[in-house]
């Protein structure tokens, strides 16, 4: 008897700890992502590059609003920011490998959010049709169809022309040559990317052709289970809207204040 009742011991002991061992990967390491980053004293952020004024290059180097807030948000967080180049087609894979830690300035959908987890929302905008002055031809979404039109399959844009009949020629550098070349009929952007080009590049003669009327969301994007790094995001960027930080990043990008549109 006694021999037996060790037994039952030593076996329940033994499940308590395959128990807790489960539970432990489960939370798919939650509870400890947030410790995870600030021991190896950075987060990876993936990037394009070729985004301005999100993400572009100048004479410094690496610059735009999505590194100045992922920059800004890493600090507060105790940790400092790397950035990876990667084209679009690239992101999700390398984020499911491990390559990256997050992604930014993507949109919000019940997709996606299947798979991933997001921070509150950072930046409200609409999806806008660009096209030449000189385009007769069209004049809303609805005429995208047999035209041609930046982009890929994965990202909202994309998916957007794909509804439309629209043809995607991927970007691979400077979407706007694209369109200055007529290698494609239109660009599909946010507004405040429209507003970036008629502020820098006065040489360039576009306009609005439609406008969705969806309000697109932008927000960080990381793999389940990362709860603890979400929150301290989402912290550090409510705290950036109190003590104007956020403002301050947008008036330097978009020529005014847009953080009343995106408090979370």
């Amino acid at each position: 008897m006694k021999k037996t009742g060790k037994v039952l011991i030593l076996a329940g002991m033994l499940a308590g700890m395959l128990a807790m061992a489960a539970c432990g990967r489960d939370d798919g390491g939650s509870s400890d992502s947030l410790e995870k980053l600030k021991k190896k004293g950075e987060i990876v952020v993936a990037t394009t590059g070729t985004y301005p004024p999100y993400s572009f290059h100048d004479a410094d180097g690496l610059t735009g609003f999505d590194i100045d807030i992922s920059n800004e948000v890493a600090k507060r967080l105790g940790i400092r920011a790397q950035f990876a180049e990667v084209e679009f087609a690239g992101m999700f894979s390398g984020l499911d490998g491990g390559r990256f830690d997050t992604i930014p300035q993507l949109s919000v959908t019940e997709e996606r959010k299947k798979k991933y987890d997001f921070s509150d929302p950072y930046q409200f905008s609409n999806l806008t049709l660009i096209v030449l002055e000189e385009n007769q031809d069209i004049k809303s979404f609805e005429d995208l169809k047999g035209k041609k039109t930046n982009g890929t399959a994965e990202s909202v844009q994309g998916a957007l022309a794909l509804k439309y009949g629209a043809t995607l020629v991927p970007e691979n550098g400077d979407s706007v040559e694209l369109l200055k070349t007529k290698r494609v009929d239109a660009l599909i952007y946010n507004n405040l990317y429209f507003l970036d080009l008629q502020k820098n590049r006065p040489d360039l003669k576009i306009k609005v052709a439609d406008r969705s009327d969806e309000i697109e969301t932008a927000a960080f994007l990381f793999p389940k289970g990362q709860d603890e790094t979400v929150h301290a995001f989402n912290e550090a960027l409510r705290d950036m809207h109190e003590d104007g930080t956020y403002a301050k990043i947008s008036v330097k990008w978009f020529g005014k204040d847009i953080s009343e549109g995106v408090r979370p």
